[in-house]
């Protein structure tokens, strides 16, 4: 049951990533964390106050009001639409700052063990993972070749639904297969010390409801 539940809150976390590229926010965090703050069971986990899961219930909404106002307008050619995603980025960047400011320190911590756990290698196009793990040039060039790889993919998918040729639900899964994919060819790159490393940084094992 434990595992099933795990199982659960990892397809939610990779789902709550939504149809914005995966990288529009990974220098502190992949994804949408106000989004992924949403989330019951972590906000439990993190022991969020009333006052916390306020000010992160604000943000979620001026978050998806503004990249709704972003994303309501198909892009004309590949020009525009390399415009949007930039203002996208830029807007994650901004609100997943501001989603952060609101936690502790402690808070901050925990976040990133239950991401370890949820996103795997994914939370490794987070600059400061990399640091952690002390990753080779290499490896780092490997990185940036699986996020080219995603973000064409992603933007791929974007299109045909755009042109209404897949559904919501076909989007979502779609990028949530591809992101878990390519969360294991992120691990295969680990040497044995670095995965061993990675597993610590896990922290206490997530408990969701």
């Amino acid at each position: 049951m434990k595992t099933t539940c795990l199982a659960a809150a990892a397809h939610f976390f990779l789902i709550a990533l939504g149809a914005v590229s995966l990288h529009a926010g990974d220098a502190e965090f992949p994804g949408s964390v106000p989004v992924l703050l949403s989330n019951q069971s972590l906000r439990n986990d993190l022991a969020l106050t009333k006052s916390q899961c306020a000010s992160l219930d604000r943000l979620r909404a001026e978050y998806k009001s503004d990249a709704r106002a972003v994303t309501a307008k198909s892009p004309e050619n590949a020009t525009a639409r390399k415009a949007a995603n930039e203002t996208l980025r830029q807007l994650n960047a901004r609100h997943n700052a501001a989603a952060l400011s609101v936690l502790t320190p402690a808070q901050r911590q925990r976040l990133d063990q239950i991401g370890h756990q949820t996103l795997g290698g994914l939370m490794l196009f987070v600059p400061r993972i990399q640091e952690k793990l002390q990753l080779t040039p290499g490896q780092i060039s490997d990185l940036k070749k699986f996020r080219g790889e995603g973000e064409a993919f992603a933007d791929k998918v974007n299109l045909a639904f755009e042109e209404g040729k897949i559904g919501l639900h076909e989007r979502l899964e779609t990028l949530r297969a591809w992101r878990t994919k390519q969360s294991a060819r992120i691990l295969g790159i680990l040497t044995r010390a670095q995965k061993d490393s990675l597993h610590l940084l896990q922290g206490q094992k997530f408990k969701p409801a």
